[in-house]
């Protein structure tokens, strides 16, 4: 059986490299720091380490090929500008030492005035490069499709495309200036002449702020007070964008809107008679929580700092045993689980630890130290996020910790993280599945409406187990066993194993579910 991938980036990290190397979508990165000279020879090591999996290839065109992914959805991106000017911070990369990143394209994408151009860089780069330069016979090959109907499964030699850009600064050139608004008009009818390729769907923000939506923070490998929030949800022009989309056919990712924003766009797909467009997140994780309980399980009262409100989320317990959530508003509340399965729409299911509730190393953990995820609210949305709070300094720590990760607990996942980053990706799953059943929503229904939005190449910390595409198959198996054999998988949930057809489950998961959702709504 083929694969499919909600969310992933085949054509990222290729084009950041020095010019002469000439990289495609096909080409594997293993990027290295170079340190100089050892006993007389320029020396190079391994950068993987550093930077946590991050900057090597994990879903590149060939690893797709190699791992039968031939159904995915392919990420255009244009590297914000703040992100740009966050790496080049960092000395190594400012220095030139990582062999596979030019700091002269840092510094030209840190002006954040050509983000057009760098979306048609990165397009061309996927069209222009149809088979890898070694090709045979026209096999294997990439292809965008603008409708399920050309999608062949009989041939599993070519990876077909649905086109997702995710945010909207990608058809601007200055989103800031005076004619930002006008240029992304022009940028947008321009693309899609140009192309000639539908587009899927789209994220309104990603990572920073622009003046036509709020984000929900979410970078925190780079220096943070560069991807504060800043906004007050969806301005006019937002909702202009909204409604443009729409329009167009074109679906709505909700992935990277802060709280407030995705209140709105649920609110405005209603008012605007959009109800018939599914809701959809490609690459998420959940929270755990009701969106009622979004600020309540908090290691201290909130501090305000620079226009913006830190928060530390302590790490609830999973209903998986070995697991946990990320209470962060990047990712979704019980409640915006349902009214995603109640739209008909689809979840992707991220492969980023972090975003999984895995705790990052910490060595204050060998003195039990509790783990905690932090974000930063917006000031302009304090009063949509802390509801019920004049001043969220007033709000008090949780005090029950019967439920929470610990640090020793947090200590102990880190050294078996082979076995437990299973139980934090079965966590996601059961637990939307578990929402479901106390909304009393149809449990097979639901089991359709979930699949694999890895964000491989994004810049994320893949699960140690599932560390690139190549990884899904043997993934899956375990996966599928894990369902099948583990008895304590099922003890906190309000279902019963004998509730679900496994083999469908797993199989629905890893393609069937989106093969059939896309049978529904790209025709």
């Amino acid at each position: 059986m083929p694969f499919f991938d909600f969310h992933c980036h085949p054509s990222l990290k290729q084009l950041l490299a020095p010019p002469g190397t000439t990289l495609t979508p096909w080409d594997q990165l293993s990027v290295k720091l170079n340190i100089g000279k050892l006993f007389g020879r320029e020396t190079q090591i391994g950068i993987n380490t550093i930077f946590n999996g991050v900057m090597n290839s994990q879903s590149n065109l060939m690893q797709m090929h190699k791992a039968n992914v031939n159904l995915a959805g392919v990420i255009i991106y244009s590297i914000e500008n703040r992100i740009a000017q966050g790496i080049l911070l960092r000395k190594a990369a400012n220095s030139g030492k990582i062999n596979l990143l030019d700091p002269e394209i840092m510094r030209q994408l840190s002006n954040g005035n050509s983000y057009y151009e760098w979306t048609k860089k990165t397009m061309d780069a996927l069209v222009n490069n149809p088979h890898p330069a070694n090709a045979s016979n026209g096999k294997p090959a990439f292809k965008f499709i603008n409708s399920i109907n050309e999608y062949n499964p009989d041939d599993a030699g070519t990876i077909h495309g649905l086109l997702i850009l995710e945010g909207l600064h990608n058809f601007c050139n200055d989103p800031f200036s005076a004619n930002g608004e006008a240029d992304f008009e022009n940028n947008f009818d321009d693309f899609r002449q140009r192309y000639g390729v539908r587009i899927f769907a789209v994220n309104i923000p990603h990572m920073q702020d622009f003046p036509f939506a709020n984000h929900a923070f979410g970078m925190q490998f780079i220096k943070e007070d560069l991807f504060f929030p800043e906004r007050r949800g969806l301005p006019d022009w937002g909702k202009r964008m909204i409604k443009k989309m729409y329009d167009n056919d074109i679906l709505i990712d909700i992935k990277h809107m802060s709280y407030f924003t995705r209140t709105q766009l649920i609110a405005q797909r209603s008012q605007l008679g959009f109800d018939d467009r599914p809701l959809i997140c490609t690459h998420a994780g959940v929270t755990g929580l009701h969106s009622n309980d979004r600020y309540h399980r908090l290691l201290e009262r909130p501090k305000r700092t620079d226009g913006v409100w830190k928060i530390k989320h302590l790490k609830s317990t999973g209903l998986v045993p070995d697991s946990a959530f990320n209470h962060s508003s990047i990712n979704l509340y019980d409640d915006e689980i349902v009214a995603i399965l109640n739209s008909g729409g689809l979840i992707g299911i991220s492969l980023d630890q972090r975003i999984l509730g895995f705790p990052i190393e910490n060595i204050a953990y060998q003195l039990n130290d509790l783990p905690f995820d932090h974000e930063y609210i917006a000031d302009a949305e304090q009063d949509i996020f802390f509801r019920g709070f004049n001043d969220p300094g007033d709000i008090a720590p949780w005090l029950d910790m019967s439920n929470v990760l610990s640090g020793d607990d947090a200590l102990n996942q880190g050294e078996i993280t082979m076995e437990v980053h299973y139980s934090y990706f079965l966590n996601q799953l059961l637990h939307i599945l578990d929402v479901a059943k106390r909304n009393r929503l149809d449990l097979n229904k639901v089991s359709r409406q979930i699949c694999i939005g890895s964000d491989f190449d994004g810049l994320i910390n893949p699960l140690d187990v599932c560390p690139d595409v190549t990884s899904l198959e043997a993934f899956k198996r375990e996966i599928r066993r894990r369902l099948q054999l583990k008895r304590t998988l099922w003890k906190s949930l309000s279902f019963s194993k004998s509730d679900l057809d496994i083999d469908a489950l797993v199989d629905g998961l890893f393609f069937n579910n989106a093969f059939e959702f896309l049978k529904k709504h790209f025709v």
